[in-house]
């Protein structure tokens, strides 16, 4: 158990500073359907595809990454830079709807996008360590996440508060319960878990890019 969470607090650091790298570098190496928003959503649908692939793909990531974080994994590093790599994406998909200025800070902004993702590693580690008092600051951070990125999104795209707020604290809840019962070894759990956070991406994209798409008289 002592070597286990030895690794583990070594790949957290490693993840932190794939985080860091990236951030410094500017995030290349992005994959093509990612590269810009703007070219691609040409249409409410094309905008539509272009969240629903990303959010997606941020789920199942995140999931990996936390997965292979609270078994000592030495994937962890690989799976955090895959998973970095995403949320860039994603800030850049922001970045080309709203400007530079507003990709940035749903990149890097306090209890942003990024910041949620350190959480997440937060509470995996407290999880390995039997750390109850490390997962409910966690926890705690994922919360006030879900209202700061909520209220920041929300005022982006036109949303009423709640709805947004509401939407991302489903998806907190569901990214825990799936590393709680993966940790626990309820594997069945877990794959079912996995599943329904999954397509919870998909409602959330298609929600954003409805009122996206309405603000920026997308047909």
């Amino acid at each position: 158990m002592k070597s286990r969470l030895t690794l583990l607090a070594t790949l957290a650091a490693a993840g932190t500073l794939v985080f860091s790298a990236f951030a410094l570098a500017g995030g290349g190496g992005q994959h093509g359907m990612h590269t810009s928003m703007s070219k691609q959503a040409a249409t409410a649908a094309d905008l539509r595809v272009t969240l629903d692939n990303l959010l997606g793909e941020h789920a199942v990531l995140a999931m990996n990454a936390t997965n292979a974080g609270v078994t000592g994994s030495k994937s962890f590093p690989a799976a955090a830079k895959t998973l970095d790599r995403n949320s860039i994406a994603l800030s850049k998909a922001i970045a080309s709807l709203y400007g530079a200025k507003a990709g940035n800070t749903f990149l890097n902004g306090k209890f942003m996008w990024r910041a949620h993702i350190r959480f997440f590693v937060d509470y995996t580690v407290a999880v390995a360590k039997k750390d109850k008092a490390g997962q409910a600051k966690a926890v705690a951070n994922l919360k006030t996440y879900t209202v700061r990125f909520g209220d920041f999104l929300a005022g982006a795209v036109g949303l009423p508060k709640p709805a947004v707020r509401n939407d991302l604290l489903g998806h907190v809840i569901e990214l825990k319960s799936q590393l709680d019962a993966y940790a626990a070894g309820n594997y069945a759990r877990a794959a079912t878990l996995y599943h329904e956070a999954y397509s919870h991406m998909f409602m959330t994209g298609d929600l954003l890019a409805g009122a996206i798409a309405k603000q920026k008289d997308l047909k």
